[in-house]
């Protein structure tokens, strides 16, 4: 019970003003008063049952009274249940009801009505139109915030979810709160700095603009000249990473140089052809001397099946039937 009043031992237990059964104990539990009731077996109450302490007469006796709520339990009240504190109250005792006459027979509360309804008839008085707009708009008000309500709700849960996200981080925003004070203050101090780097940067963004927009028509040209080669460089990326580890190590590749250069030193085997038809392929083919080193091998008594193939007289693999598959560039981007 939130208060007891003068309620004691032995008092009577009313349901529905029937007397059934009586208080066998009243103790003090973690600062709240607990009363221990005895009834009669015959007795049934749903599981969620309310407690008041009501006045028995005028003279003062009071007892408890238990009742079903509105929505009662499908579970009874069972032999060492527990009423809880928020199904507990207490019905005015006499005591309260006399001061309550008192005042309002000396006038205490009659005074204040008279005053209240005057100023409300000065504040009507005149002003109809004024009043009925002010409802008319707060009808409105009151629909568009109905409609909004969703959003509201949402705003309200983003804004619960971002306190318990800083609220679990109080070390870093406190230290934000810290450190900010003494940024804000060189800021300050710097105000006129920040503002000649303003008018700087715009100064700048004229002259760029100015310069910029002489060159536009060269500039766009040469944009449109760059989608081709990168649209077929993106064709290529797949392949561009792996060649780009050639470049600082070639010929070796980047990750096997740790495997390669392990000291000092490094072994390189190399394998150099020096004949006459290899220079002659290498050097002289395309000019007026292609196939003279081919001829001064064979005079020499080169078998021709030896050598190796005269590029002069070898089609192009790509040109070849069954040769690989060749996709030319689309010049038209």
């Amino acid at each position: 019970m939130p208060d007891t009043l003068a309620i004691n031992g032995n008092s009577r237990v009313m349901v529905a003003d029937v007397w059934v059964g009586s208080i066998r104990a009243i103790k003090l539990k973690n600062w709240v008063a607990t009363l221990t009731l005895s009834l009669k077996k015959d007795v049934t109450l749903p599981k969620n049952a309310t407690a008041k302490i009501g006045q028995t007469s005028l003279l003062g006796s009071q007892h408890v009274e238990l009742a079903a709520p509105p929505d009662p339990s499908p579970v009874p009240l069972k032999d060492g249940d527990t009423i809880p504190l928020k199904r507990s109250s207490a019905y005015p005792t006499t005591e309260q009801t006399l001061a309550s006459i008192a005042t309002l027979l000396r006038g205490g509360g009659l005074v204040n009505l008279e005053g209240i309804q005057q100023e409300i008839n000065a504040i009507v008085t005149g002003r109809a139109d004024q009043i009925r707009a002010f409802l008319g708009k707060l009808d409105t008000f009151t629909d568009e915030l109905n409609q909004q309500r969703d959003d509201i709700t949402r705003a309200i849960d983003s804004t619960n979810r971002l306190l318990a996200y800083v609220g679990g981080r109080s070390e870093v925003l406190n230290r934000v709160l810290t450190d900010l004070p003494p940024l804000i203050k060189h800021f300050a101090d710097k105000q006129e700095l920040l503002i000649n780097a303003s008018d700087a940067v715009g100064r700048l963004s004229q002259s760029a603009d100015q310069y910029l927009s002489a060159a536009r028509g060269d500039l766009h040209q040469d944009l449109q000249a760059l989608q081709c080669p990168l649209k077929e460089l993106r064709r290529a990326a797949p392949y561009l990473v792996g060649a780009l580890k050639l470049i600082l190590t070639q010929p070796f590749d980047v990750d096997t140089v740790p495997q390669l250069v392990r000291g000092d030193y490094m072994n390189l085997s190399l394998t150099l052809d020096l004949t006459y038809s290899a220079i002659d392929n290498a050097f002289l083919t395309g000019t007026g001397f292609s196939g003279a080193l081919r001829a001064l091998e064979q005079s020499f008594g080169r078998d021709p099946e030896t050598m190796i193939p005269d590029i002069r007289y070898t089609p192009n693999p790509n040109d070849a039937p069954g040769g690989p598959l060749v996709e030319r560039g689309n010049r038209q981007c």
